[in-house]
């Protein structure tokens, strides 16, 4: 638990590009709590209201949405040293997707409501918040780019350089639903990248 804790620490430190001071380290890392989560299970669902921010300590996690054909939709990955969570903190609004636990996996869980009124009452965590949402709005318009601008091809490669090991850890059809392609599409793109090379 501690050695996972001094890692968030680290995180959060890195997203605010400074060292969190000794009497915040106290009070930000209080009530925080390990859990761990078998492989497969959906620890939110479309419709909850997540109360809990989550710091993944090792595993793999899969955000997706649900589309009218009742497909799901790969929308993000979850990596160690990674977060879920932060976009329902402040709107309070039921989540549009499912999180799942693609292997087993354990997660440092922080209560909501906790780190909610550090951001409202600490420069150091309201710094740390706008960095996350910036970091996220990067996200997002990279990703949007991406399907605009970019081919199939090229959202591949991007993917195989954002999440260079994942290929070979999760179910080759979350993947072609991340990158907006079928598994067969997905299948030729990497036999027509294997030929060229």
């Amino acid at each position: 638990m501690q050695e996972a804790l001094v890692q968030l620490q680290q995180v959060i430190e890195g997203i605010s590009q400074e060292k969190m001071p000794i009497g915040i380290q106290e009070i930000g890392l209080k009530n925080v709590f390990l859990k761990s989560i078998p492989k497969g299970e959906v620890i939110v669902h479309v419709g909850d209201k997540p109360a809990e921010l989550y710091f993944v300590v090792n595993g793999i996690f899969r955000s997706y949405y649900i589309d009218r054909e009742g497909n799901d939709v790969t929308r993000i990955f979850t990596l160690e040293g990674s977060g879920f969570g932060v976009e329902t903190l402040f709107n309070e609004k039921a989540s549009p997707c499912c999180i799942e636990a693609l292997e087993s996996s354990k997660v440092l869980v922080i209560p909501g409501q906790q780190i909610k009124k550090l951001i409202l009452t600490s420069s150091y965590f309201t710094k740390f918040y706008i960095n996350l949402l910036e970091g996220s709005i990067h996200y997002k318009i990279e990703r949007e780019s991406s399907f605009l601008l970019k081919s199939a091809t090229e959202r591949y490669l991007d993917f195989k350089r954002h999440y260079p090991k994942l290929e070979e850890q999760v179910n080759q059809s979350y993947i072609a639903s991340y990158l907006g392609i079928t598994p067969v599409s997905l299948s030729r793109i990497r036999k027509t990248i294997r030929e060229e090379n």
